[in-house]
């Protein structure tokens, strides 16, 4: 009788033990800093400070051409019916060169009608449209094309036009010196504050260097809309109140200077950058 007793006191003081250790483990666990890395994000060795998103979460996903599905040009019946018949010789032309692929003659076509004497009012909203759809097909290249709706007096084809620079942005292909050529072309061309202040979260995706001199471009050549949102936007990306001028972007990139690893994040540098 002691002994069977002995066996379940034994027991259950072995039970309490590993009860007692599992416990202790799983706090263990529990209070074990969890680190959680963001993608895209770099912090320097000086902490640099990883900006809030605005305008709601951001979705950084472009699609490789290849996977997206080539631009038809078709236009509606009664779109088309009231066409001129140079212009529809002019989108004949453009479906045939976006069936060979051909960039060259698409962005050539499309400037011949952005010359032309019927531009911009005389050329119907369904074909500028199916136009910015084709170009923004073949990426980046076609955005020198594409700024020419952003003065549009239509508002559905300005906000088309403008939809496709951010999408252009949002490639993760890009360097950070290519995101700057894109944006500084935008800043001189958008009218609308709104849409150029959500490009400008771009600057906190590029090397200190590279955000200092773009910025300081827009400072020159930007649009009265860009530089009504441009003081925002310095603080925003330098952390700091004030800067305001070329010479005290320089002075802060002095006491902020990239980062060694800065071509593993942002690309690499090319020749003469």
């Amino acid at each position: 009788m002691n002994y069977i007793l002995g066996v379940i006191v034994l027991g259950c003081l072995c039970g309490l033990s590993i009860r007692a250790f599992m416990s202790k483990s799983g706090q263990e666990e529990q209070e074990k800093p969890i680190v959680v890395k963001t993608p895209g994000v770099k912090v320097a060795a000086k902490e640099r400070k990883i900006p809030v998103v605005r305008n709601g979460a951001r979705i950084r996903a472009q699609s490789a051409r290849s996977e997206r599905e080539k631009p038809s040009f078709a236009l509606d019946d009664d779109d088309e019916s009231n066409l001129t018949e140079a212009q529809r010789r002019l989108i004949v032309e453009i479906r045939e060169a976006l069936d060979r692929e051909d960039k060259a003659t698409v962005l050539n076509l499309v400037q011949k009608m952005q010359s032309s004497d019927e531009w911009p009012d005389g050329i119907p909203k369904a074909i500028k449209l199916a136009a910015i759809d084709a170009l923004s097909w073949f990426g980046s290249s076609g955005l020198p094309e594409i700024a020419g709706f952003l003065a549009d007096g239509d508002d559905e084809v300005v906000q088309t036009a403008l939809d496709k620079f951010e999408e252009a942005l949002s490639d993760f292909d890009l360097s950070d010196f290519e995101r700057a050529e894109i944006l500084i072309q935008a800043a001189k061309i958008v009218t609308d504050a709104d849409a150029m202040d959500s490009m400008l979260f771009e600057l906190n995706n590029m090397r200190h260097s590279v955000a200092v001199d773009t910025i300081k471009e827009m400072m020159v050549s930007g649009s009265e809309a860009t530089k009504s949102v441009l003081p925002d936007n310095i603080e925003f990306y330098t952390g700091e109140e004030g800067i305001d001028s070329p010479e005290k972007l320089d002075e802060w990139l002095v006491e902020n200077p990239d980062d060694e690893d800065d071509d593993d994040f942002y690309g690499q540098r090319k020749e003469g950058q």
